[in-house]
């Protein structure tokens, strides 16, 4: 168990995370680590099976603690089906069926991937009861650690509160490996987090909300650890997988210590899974939750300049001064990194942020402009900015003709 003391109304937090492990070659300490369990259900998709999940399987069968593996289709989205087939796969049946016997339920799952397969099987293990834990396969999301997870149900796409994991292993090696957009999305994620703690703070003046200095802290320095080693990202840099992952977690941490994920989901995420859902109403696979997100991000930056440029003095824009310095930095970055857009229809854009103020109950600035009777107009004027700004000056050369 993870613990502290806080100065918060809530004194002290603490979450069930036994052991975090990250380290090169890591994935040969897995069956060393989960030595306690002996009927260990393994989860992966097709490709996190072979990157990882058949190695992991080897060293739990060798140490006599596998119970069973099952891989899903790629790609395995967190969707009620999904979910629905490891349910089902979960118990293992007696080689002579007696429909009076109970089945052999795994006393632990282990995800091996990331996002998808990692909210998958918390929420298994949420309704089983039975704890897991999670072999990350890529840096790509904060959920390794956190105490919610957004699946999609039907058309929808809905925050549950689910396990947290019991262990987080990251292999340094195998996560340096993975698709490049993964990486992307990782950073996509946390720089998320400015938006998120200035929605937060707004909320906490106008609105009386809880909120706790030493996790917003603790969130801004795992941002702030992300975002230096972001630039070395593409060069495959062992250190900057490393600062990258254990930010990641971190922010999760910090997630499950709050008991909810608002230190680290506002406007940005709202607006970036609505586009999500968008997808998947239209019967396509969504795109990267962290590409969206960054998106999202880039979107709500503009928001708060155009509202800063605004408003009288006061407490809001007050507080949109304090993380004006962080917003420069996110503008400088994707100079450098290149966060790829999927949206850039304005139709589609307009929609994603009108939406994303009802995708969860959150207070954030998009409510805030609402009820003021300005959101649909921030949404349309931002949209010219975010495009120029983001997408074509960073894009010209393969775009050198998009006119919005």
């Amino acid at each position: 168990m993870i613990e502290m003391d806080c100065t918060c109304v809530q004194k002290h937090h603490s979450i069930p995370t036994e052991v975090i492990e990250v380290s090169e070659h890591a994935i040969e300490k897995t069956a060393e680590i989960l030595k306690d369990y002996h009927r260990i259900f393994l989860v992966a998709d097709e490709n996190t099976y072979e990157v990882a999940g058949r190695r992991a399987e080897e060293r739990l069968r060798e140490a006599g603690l596998l119970s069973h593996s099952l891989v899903l289709p790629s790609p395995a989205l967190p969707n009620a089906e999904n979910i629905g087939k490891v349910l089902m796969e979960a118990g293992r049946d007696r080689e002579v069926y007696d429909i009076n016997a109970w089945s052999l339920n795994p006393d632990y799952i282990l995800a091996v991937g990331g996002g998808s397969i990692n909210d998958t099987c918390r929420m298994v293990s949420y309704r089983l009861g039975i704890p897991y834990g999670v072999l990350g396969t890529a840096p790509s999301m904060d959920g390794y650690a956190s105490v919610v997870a957004p699946l999609l149900n039907g058309r929808k796409k809905i925050v549950y509160n689910c396990s947290i994991a019991r262990h987080i292993i990251i292999d340094l090696s195998i996560n340096a490996q993975a698709p490049y957009p993964l990486l992307l999305s990782g950073v996509g994620d946390m720089i998320g987090k400015y938006i998120a703690l200035l929605d937060w703070e707004i909320s906490r003046e106008l609105n009386g909300e809880y909120y706790c200095e030493k996790i917003a802290g603790m969130v801004k320095e795992a941002t702030d650890q992300c975002m230096a080693a972001a630039p070395a990202l593409e060069d495959r840099s062992l250190e900057a997988i490393r600062a990258t992952s254990e930010g990641l977690i971190l922010s999760g941490e910090c997630i499950a210590f709050c008991g909810s994920s608002r230190p680290a989901s506002g406007t940005e995420h709202m607006i970036g899974q609505t586009w999500e859902v968008m997808d998947v109403e239209e019967g396509k696979v969504p795109n990267l939750h962290g590409i969206e997100v960054g998106e999202g991000v880039f979107t709500a930056m503009e928001i708060f300049r155009r509202l800063y440029g605004e408003i009288e003095e006061g407490t809001v824009k007050n507080l949109i001064e304090k993380y004006l310095p962080a917003f420069d930095k996110i503008e400088a970055l994707q100079k450098v990194l290149k966060l790829p857009f999927t949206v850039t229809d304005r139709a589609r854009f307009v929609e994603g942020v009108l939406r994303g103020r009802t995708f969860r109950e959150r207070y954030t600035i998009l409510q805030y402009l609402y009820d003021r009777g300005k959101l649909e107009e921030y949404a349309e004027a931002v949209y010219d900015t975010v495009m120029e700004k983001y997408f074509h000056q960073t894009f010209k050369e393969e775009f050198p003709e998009w006119e919005g």
